[in-house]
Parts: C-alpha cells; sequence; structure tokens
C-alpha cells in the first residue's frame, strides 16, 4: 500500500544504521525522520498492523498508522517532537491496522542519534495497553539495548540533580565502569561543575529547551590522572505526557581526534605556506572555476602587483597583452576539463620589461575525489641558454645537497639497481671507493648475497611501498674483513612524472654504537642483579612510581618467599606497624618530591620476628631529569640497637645512681661555701679552700646537667618528658642565661643582639636548657675564637627565633643530618675529639619539636656554626 507521495530521498546509510539497531527487538519499535518519515520499522510493528517491513520505510507514519474514526494524537505527537526535539514519554494513541482492528498504545519516544552524515530523528517504541501486565514492553530496558548499539555517548539523567538512569558502553566507559546509576553527575564527576556542565544541564532542565554543544572542551579525572576530550553534543529535555521536564537525553560524540586533524592540518597548511614563501620560486593555486587565491611572494616580487590587483583573474594584467588572451582561453580550458595546464609566454617584470617564463599546472583533489582547482609554478626561461643553465644548476645543486650530506644517500636506477648515486657517507658505510658508482648494487656489494636487502629493495621497486629498516644488522666487507653493523635506513621509491617507479632512494644511518650500548646497558643490568645478589643488603628496585620491579636474593631469603610471591604481598606489608605510618608518610613524601629516604624500621623476617633495619632509597632519574626508578637497601641493625639499648640502660642507672651522691656533694660545698662566706673565715698560708669548693661547685652543676640530660633521654624515650609550658619573654631568657654562662666561662665574650623584643609560650627551663646546650657547644669548640653572637630576631609574622653563632670548628656539610641523632659524635682520625655522649643536640631537637618548633643548622668545616631554633610567637603578650 506505497503512497502516491514524492519519492523517498533519506539517508541510506542512516537507515541501514536504524535498521541494524531495532531488528533484533522484540517490541514494535520504529524510526522516524525529523519530517515523520519512516526510516526502519522491525518485524513486531509489521505483525500488529498486518503490513510488510518495506511498505513502512519511506512513509509518513501519520497517514499511514492513524486511526480514521478516533483521533489517535498521533499528529500531537510527532508535532511534538519536531517542534521541541525533546523524549515524549507515556503519550496514549489509538491506530488501526490493515484489518481495521484498532489498538490502543503508550508510545514512549526518544532522539535517536545521526549516524555519519545524515541527520537524526526519534525512536518511537509501542506500548500495548490491552496486554497482561508481565508481558508489556520494558522501555528502559529497550531503550538501553538500543543506546548500548550508538557509536556515541549516551545517558539519561532524571530529576533536577541530574541523576542517572541509563547509560550505554560507551559512556559507561568514559567514565571507567563506575557504578553510576542513581547518582548525581555532581559526584560522579564532579569536576565538571567547574566546567559549566551543570550549569547547562540546569538550564535544559528548568527552561525545557535542548542545548547543543559544539567541540566543547572536557577535562576529566581518571585513575592515570587527568583526560582531555572534545566533544559535539546534546541536551535534549525528557517530558511527561503534560510536557512537564522529568530529565535529559544526553548524547555526545567524542570529535576530540577530528578537532586535532583538523588543528594539524590547519598548522600544516599555515606551515605549508610559510615554506611555499620561502621557496624560491613562484607557486599559485587556484580554485575550480580558475580564480586565482594564492600567489606566494615571489610572484610580487617578480610583477611587481599588490594582492588586490593580482586577485581573481588579475593576475592576467601581468601577462604581455599579446599573450593575454592565448594564456587565459588555456587556463580557463584546463580547469573546464579538469587536466594539466602548460603555457609558455611572456610575463612582465618589475624591472620594467617582459621576460619568458613557463608556467604549468596540476590538477589537485580533495579526499572525495573532488577537482579543487590547479597548483602550479611560475619559470623564468628568458632563453634557452638559461633554461639549461637553470637546469644544470639544480641538478648541480640537488647532487651537492647529497654529496655533502653527512645522512648516507645512494639512488638506485632500474630493477637491477644501478648505482646513480651515492655520497661520500654512503661509500664509508660501505667501505667501497666511488668505482662503484655506476655498477649494480650486486656488483658493488656481492657480500650482501644471503642478507634480506636485494629482496626487499625489489619488493619496494614492484610494490611503491617504503621500506623503514630500524637496527637491522648488515654484514659488509670492509678492508677485507666482514665487519657487522647495525642501521637505520630507508627504500624509498622514486617515480617520473608519469608516476612509474625509475629507482629507489636509499639514506641510511650508522646506530651500530647505539645498539651495541643497549646490549651494554642489559649486561650491566645482568651484572647489577648478580652484584645485588651478593650484598649483605636487601636490595629492591622499583619504578618511578614505588611499584617492585626487582627484590635480591637477601631478600628473598630473609622473607622465605620467591618474588613473584613477595612481590604479590608487598614488601611494605613486612614493616612493623609501629613504624608502618611513619613509613608510608615519608615514603609518600619521596615519591612526590623525588628527595632520598632514609629510616630505622623493624622487618618481619621468615620466623616471624621483627628485626631492626637501615632503609634508605635514592631516586636514579633519567636524561630529562624526571625519576625513572628507585633503588633501595635495608641494612640490618639489630645488634646496633640492642647495643644502643644496652647504652641507654647502663647510662639511665648510672645517671640515677650518681643523683643522690652529687646532690649530696652539692650540699655540702653549698654549706661550706656559706660558712665562710658568714664567718668570714681566713685560711691561714692563702690556701685558695674557697676558689677550689667554687670550681667543685660548677662541676658538680656540669655533672648535674649531664645527669639531667641522660634522664630526660630515658622520659623521652618512656614518652613521659612533661612540658610546664609559660608565657615568657624569650629576650630576658637569653639576657640570663647568658649571664649565667660567663660566671664560668670568663675567656669568652658573648654579645646579644636583641633584633627582636619577643614574648613566647613554652617551658622556660627546657628552652633555656636549649639555649645553654647551643651556647656551651660554641663555646667547647671554639677553641680558638673567643667571640659569641646571640641573635633574637623575627622569622616571619607567625615565628621568632633565637641564633647562637660562633667562629670556631664548623661541622662538614655532610653530617647536618646526623648530629640530632641520639648518642651520634662526629670523629674523624685528623680532628680534634671533644668529650659528651652526642644527646644534647638530640635532647635540645626533642624539645623544640614538642613545641612545634623546628632547629637550623648552617656551618662549614673551618668556618664556624649557627645553630638557631624557631618557635611560635605568643602575638597577644605583644600588642
Amino acid at each position: 500500500m506505497k503512497s502516491s507521495q514524492a519519492p523517498f530521498m533519506e539517508d541510506p546509510e542512516q537507515i541501514k544504521f536504524a535498521e541494524s539497531l531495532i531488528i533484533s527487538l522484540r517490541e514494535p519499535v520504529v524510526v522516524i525522520s525529523e519530517e515523520g518519515k519512516i526510516l526502519a520499522a522491525n518485524d513486531a510493528i509489521s505483525r500488529i498492523f498486518e503490513t510488510p517491513p518495506d511498505n513502512f520505510t519511506g512513509e509518513y507514519l501519520v497517514p499511514l498508522l492513524e486511526d480514521r474514526e478516533e483521533s489517535s494524537r498521533l499528529n500531537d505527537l510527532i508535532h511534538t517532537l519536531i517542534k521541541s526535539k525533546a523524549a515524549v514519554k507515556d503519550f496514549p494513541v489509538i491506530l488501526s491496522s490493515a484489518g481495521l482492528k484498532k489498538h490502543r498504545f503508550r508510545i514512549n519516544a526518544n532522539y535517536f542519534p545521526a549516524n555519519g552524515s545524515g541527520s537524526p530523528g526519534f525512536l518511537l517504541c509501542f506500548q500495548d495497553v490491552n496486554i497482561p501486565e508481565g508481558d508489556k514492553i520494558d522501555y528502559r530496558k529497550l531503550l538501553s539495548e538500543v543506546l548500548s548499539e550508538v557509536p556515541a555517548l549516551i545517558c539519561t539523567l532524571r530529576g533536577p540533580d541530574h541523576k542517572f538512569e541509563l547509560a550505554n558502553d560507551k559512556y559507561l566507559a568514559l567514565v571507567e565502569y563506575r557504578e553510576i546509576i542513581g547518582k548525581p553527575v555532581k559526584e560522579i564527576l564532579p569536576e565538571v561543575e567547574n566546567q559549566g556542565f551543570i550549569k547547562m544541564l540546569d538550564k535544559v532542565y528548568d527552561t525545557g529547551e535542548a542545548f547543543i554543544g559544539k567541540e566543547i572542551k572536557l577535562d576529566l579525572k581518571n585513575k592515570r590522572g587527568r583526560k582531555s576530550l572534545v566533544l559535539d553534543f546534546v541536551y535534549q529535555p525528557i517530558k511527561d505526557a503534560s510536557g512537564k521536564v522529568e530529565g535529559i537525553f544526553v548524547h555526545a560524540i567524542d570529535v576530540t581526534e577530528k578537532v586535532l586533524n583538523r588543528q594539524s592540518l590547519e598548522n600544516s597548511e599555515k606551515e605549508l605556506r610559510n615554506l611555499i614563501d620561502t621557496v624560491p620560486v613562484i607557486i599559485w593555486i587556484s580554485n575550480a572555476q580558475g580564480e586565482g587565491y594564492y600567489l606566494n611572494k615571489n610572484w610580487y616580487l617578480y610583477t611587481g602587483q599588490s594582492r588586490n590587483e593580482s586577485s581573481g583573474f588579475g593576475w592576467l594584467s601581468a601577462v604581455h597583452p599579446e599573450d593575454r588572451d592565448m594564456v587565459a582561453t588555456h587556463f580557463k580550458l584546463a580547469h573546464e576539463e579538469e587536466k594539466e595546464y602548460y603555457r609558455k609566454f611572456r610575463l612582465y617584470n618589475k624591472n620594467g620589461y617582459y621576460r619568458w617564463v613557463i608556467d604549468r599546472g596540476r590538477p589537485k583533489w580533495n579526499s572525495k575525489g573532488e577537482f579543487e582547482g590547479l597548483i602550479g609554478t611560475v619559470t623564468d626561461v628568458h632563453d634557452d641558454h638559461l633554461k639549461e643553465q637553470v637546469i644544470k644548476e639544480n641538478e648541480h645543486r640537488i647532487r651537492s645537497i647529497v654529496e655533502q650530506a653527512t645522512v648516507a644517500t645512494a639512488v638506485y636506477m632500474g630493477e637491477e639497481m644501478k648505482i646513480e648515486l651515492a655520497n661520500d657517507a654512503m661509500l664509508n658505510l660501505w667501505g667501497k671507493g666511488r668505482s662503484v658508482i655506476g655498477t649494480t648494487l650486486r656488483q658493488a656489494l656481492p657480500e650482501l648475497e644471503g642478507q634480506p636487502f636485494h629482496d626487499l629493495l625489489l619488493k619496494v621497486f614492484t610494490t611503491g611501498e617504503i621500506y623503514w629498516g630500524k637496527e637491522d644488522r648488515v654484514d659488509l666487507m670492509k678492508n677485507g674483513q666482514m665487519v657487522t653493523g647495525y642501521y637505520n635506513f630507508t627504500y624509498k621509491p622514486l617515480r617520473n612524472e608519469e608516476g612509474e617507479i625509475i629507482g629507489i632512494l636509499n639514506m641510511a644511518l650508522d646506530v651500530t654504537e647505539m645498539v651495541e650500548s643497549k646490549n651494554l646497558l642489559k649486561e650491566r643490568e645482568r651484572h647489577f642483579r648478580l652484584m645485588a645478589d651478593l650484598m649483605p643488603e636487601k636490595v629492591i628496585n622499583t619504578d618511578a612510581g614505588g611499584e617492585a620491579i626487582y627484590f635480591n636474593k637477601n631478600w628473598l631469603d630473609y622473607t622465605g618467599m620467591s618474588f613473584s610471591e613477595l612481590k604479590k604481598r608487598n614488601w611494605e606489608s613486612f614493616i612493623h606497624p609501629q613504624e608502618e605510618k611513619e613509613f608510608n608518610e615519608k615514603w609518600q613524601y619521596s615519591l612526590e618530591t623525588g628527595s632520598d629516604f632514609e629510616m630505622e624500621l623493624r622487618l618481619q623476617d621468615r620466623n616471624g620476628e621483627f628485626l631492626w633495619h637501615l632503609s634508605r632509597a635514592e631516586a636514579v632519574r633519567g636524561e630529562d631529569g624526571e625519576v625513572a626508578m628507585w633503588i633501595g637497601t635495608n641494612t640490618q641493625i639489630q645488634k646496633l640497637k640492642e647495643e644502643e639499648k644496652r647504652k641507654e640502660d647502663f647510662l639511665k642507672m648510672v645517671s640515677h645512681e650518681l643523683k643522690t651522691p652529687v646532690t649530696s656533694i652539692k650540699g655540702y660545698v653549698q654549706l661550706l661555701l656559706n660558712f665562710f662566706e658568714k664567718n668570714k673565715v681566713e685560711i691561714p698560708g692563702g690556701f685558695p679552700i674557697r676558689p677550689s669548693l667554687e670550681r667543685i661547685d660548677n662541676q658538680v652543676v656540669r655533672l648535674t646537667r649531664l645527669i639531667a640530660e641522660i634522664l630526660d633521654l630515658s622520659r623521652l624515650e618512656e614518652d613521659k618528658l612533661d612540658l610546664k609550658k609559660e608565657v615568657f619573654d624569650l629576650n630576658e631568657l637569653v639576657e640570663e642565661t647568658v649571664q649565667d654562662i660567663k660566671l664560668t666561662n670568663t675567656q669568652h665574650q658573648m654579645d646579644i643582639f636583641h633584633t627582636y623584643n619577643a614574648k613566647v609560650c613554652a617551658d622556660k627551663d627546657r628552652i633555656g636548657q636549649v639555649l645553654i646546650n647551643f651556647i656551651t657547644n660554641a663555646i667547647k669548640y671554639s677553641p680558638e675564637s673567643q667571640y659569641i653572637e646571640i641573635h633574637i630576631l623575627k622569622v616571619d609574622d607567625k615565628k621568632v627565633g633565637v641564633s647562637v653563632r660562633d667562629k670556631g670548628i664548623g661541622i662538614d656539610e655532610k653530617y647536618h643530618k646526623n648530629i640530632f641523632k641520639r648518642f651520634y659524635r662526629i670523629g674523624v682520625e685528623s680532628d680534634d675529639t671533644y668529650s659528651g655522649f652526642g644527646i644534647g643536640l638530640y635532647l635540645a631537637n626533642e624539645i623544640i619539636e614538642r613545641h612545634n618548633g623546628y632547629i637550623e643548622v648552617k656551618s662549614k668545616k673551618g668556618e664556624g656554626s649557627d645553630f638557631s631554633f624557631v618557635l611560635l610567637e605568643n602575638k597577644k603578650e605583644n600588642e
């Protein structure tokens, strides 16, 4: 029952696309164009309306199916779809089949995407309202099945917060197959809000008007970092039967590659134009109508014309009047017949006279095979002599370029591969003299027999396909010896004006050294692994992200695992839980910054026992400065830790044992000093009892301080070092401390510089203890210099500091990190030895860190030291 309407002219590709999507669906489905014509109908719809599927295609939906006795409202539905281009849900209609049987349907209509260059349309699903509930069409399932086949990113969103309702596989792939159904866009893709996409969705939902985006950039976060796309998309409102917006249908096409290709093409075209302008010949391009739309700058330099004068057919005014009609006729004829153009005529020169030129042009075609005009050149050939000279000069120039090129270059002519040209670089590569030029390649290089190169050359000559050799092995006879080398080279066909292959251009680059270096690198890697297996440390090699790629034998023996087992379990799981958090923070910092890693930690051995190790890792960087991998070692220090513990226990015991007698000694000394002071006792013979008692008292003070440091060390280990914070004047503390130290150190000059007056909230005695440590160290390590500076200064808006500077022996920079370690003392055979247990700076650093401050060291060997501690300023007290 074909209608008498105009022949169906829809895009065959779009029809084929529609049929392929709905052919397997059981539910009654049709796809219509924006004009209301049926693009495709499946067998289910054909059975209901008792009409062959072919009779649907190309017909208008409304007159074909509309009931004649009752208003089916089908026309209203089509009108709504075409006008609003929005989805419609549960639209009631009454339709008649060929046997006049009436059917009541609810139609769910949605946007149908375009395929290729076709136009979009609408997909209509017919749901019979009379069939049992269990047999009714699952429209959501149907839509999901159709959308899964669409080569676009598609989803449906519901509600004002745009929750995902449906999404096809391509959209799910975009979001890395996360669980998105029922969740808002903001939750799944929070990064799109700042890019304006949420505002677009809100506007479509609020206004009911579709939004079309063309080449919109989208930046997404994924597991590998960020991904940028360029999309063409449509936001179509989904409306219920009353016209209220329920959601949004999203249809997007990834046009990233197209945009990049276009940009690349535009850049290439720009570069080509710049290149053409630098070429020392006149180049022109015309359109399909024969109008000139491009002349390079050499035309204007040659003729003196302006761009306005030469546009269109204006360039003909520069042709000699006697030649102008002939040139115009043949030029236009070449365009009409879409063939090559060749003319010799006289062209005006800006110097005031005409010169003979040859004008050549060849047709150019687009990717669809459509004629786009000619592209040609104008060559000055004023006389035959000049013409021959130009030809010879060009040939000589080309040969000179090839001859002088550092890249080995040769030209072989004919199927027999006669050596037409070979520069010195190629002759050196072959190990042959110039006598081989003019012979065939087989004659010149007989040693190539049995190697694949003759077959490769023949294949290039017969097929026209370029061959690219990469690090290919070549055995050549040089100076009577067979030498093996590796080369990157090309075999490129050379064609004549008719496009026939006449020879092959061979360009080669010797990469023997690079290949040997790569092989050497592999060998060195093997040696490294062998050496690492012999090392007593546990050696690990990771990639730039910290993923383990190698464990040495000591690691495997320690854990009792194979490489695959240890890699699967992850070596970090062997770290003691008490060090795990600190390790993760420090290791993550090293991975982010590329800085070296060092930490003491316990690792579990194959027997389940945790042993102390010194763990170090250092970044290996590539030529670009980026981290390429990490090499780490774990050195067992269990015995050192046990010795350190014994030392701590011993010092703790000694300090407790000495505390009581030292206190008694100080009491008796003070008693005697008070006695002499009160009774004014004079000792016969001038014996210096009083100065001796004062010296004993000073030494007892030093001993008491040492005992206190040892006890503080014990408190730190047990985390029982209490801080009694109060607000005090930092400048006054410095003054008092320096005055006390001057009583027993009269040889040193100590100057205080009050650059800033500061108050802090801290434990005054503990801060005084740090200050005493810094000053006494400055005195101890400045035997040749008696001048010490103490500065109170402002560090920034929130911090103040105290700096103690001396001109003593100084500290080598390589020891700066270690001097704050417990029991660490710098000991070099050539250096003087100074007394101490190596706990003063350790305690000082712990005290300052527990005040949320830090210590800085600036020191060079032989140039003195500058020790500073920095604390938070108590601003309320200073205001």
